[in-house]
């Protein structure tokens, strides 16, 4: 439920303002090994084997890739229908997602949905579960200006959905979180982290309601530029 108009927007990192350059690259190593997969068909699986991974490992995705990467690429092959040898895939997978500031990249309409929100008033925030790369990430592709505030877990102490990274966001904007909205797209820290403060939140799924078909009473919308309609 919307309660008093918003001041303050927050936003997540991770597949609500960035992406990873994966799609392709994954393709080009299932062809090496004999198999003929689609694109549409690849995007679904990776959707498919993060929202499995938010709902039965929370947390998981934000540690080191060689921790959860292996069980990752196994249910990756099983949601694809493909029978091959995981290991080698995750050595030669491993190698291409080395460079965070290679890998991970803005979705084509978010500078100037972010602009246009400023523009009608609202400050910006990010609220983050990630390593030291945050900033740095933000300054590579012009972000940062954009943002009053950014909160990075790895920065502060606490991940999220824990209520202390969004006491010390509040703490840090002087707002209340009944001025906010949350924008993220995992409902385990995104939704669950704002709920216990009292913050209103909204979760990006490009598929609809597949791969979170258990989550309800949540606002759910397929990318960025429709945070205006709800707000």
């Amino acid at each position: 439920m919307k309660s008093k108009r918003k001041k303050y927007i927050w936003f997540d990192l991770g597949y609500t303002l960035l992406k990873l350059k994966r799609e392709e690259s994954f393709r080009n190593i299932l062809a090496d090994l004999g198999f003929k997969v689609s694109i549409s068909q690849i995007e679904k699986a990776f959707h498919l084997t993060d929202k499995l991974f938010m709902r039965e490992y929370p947390g998981i995705l934000g540690k080191r890739r060689a921790f959860y990467m292996p069980m990752y690429l196994g249910n990756m092959i099983h949601t694809l229908g493909l029978r091959t040898d995981i290991c080698p895939l995750f050595e030669v997978w491993k190698k291409k997602l080395e460079d965070p500031f290679k890998v991970w990249v803005p979705y084509d309409q978010v500078k100037d949905e972010l602009a246009r929100l400023s523009g009608d008033g609202y400050s910006l925030g990010i609220i983050s579960n990630w390593d030291k790369t945050a900033v740095p990430i933000l300054d590579l592709h012009g972000f940062t200006p954009l943002f009053e505030d950014i909160i990075i877990s790895s920065e502060v102490g606490f991940e999220k959905p824990s209520a202390e990274i969004f006491k010390i966001a509040l703490g840090r904007a002087s707002v209340t979180a009944e001025e906010c909205l949350y924008v993220g797209d995992n409902y385990y820290d995104d939704g669950v982290g704002s709920r216990k403060i009292g913050m209103d939140f909204v979760i990006i799924n490009p598929f609809g309601n597949l791969g979170i078909e258990e989550i309800k009473e949540c606002t759910i919308i397929p990318d960025i530029t429709h945070v205006k309609d709800y707000l």
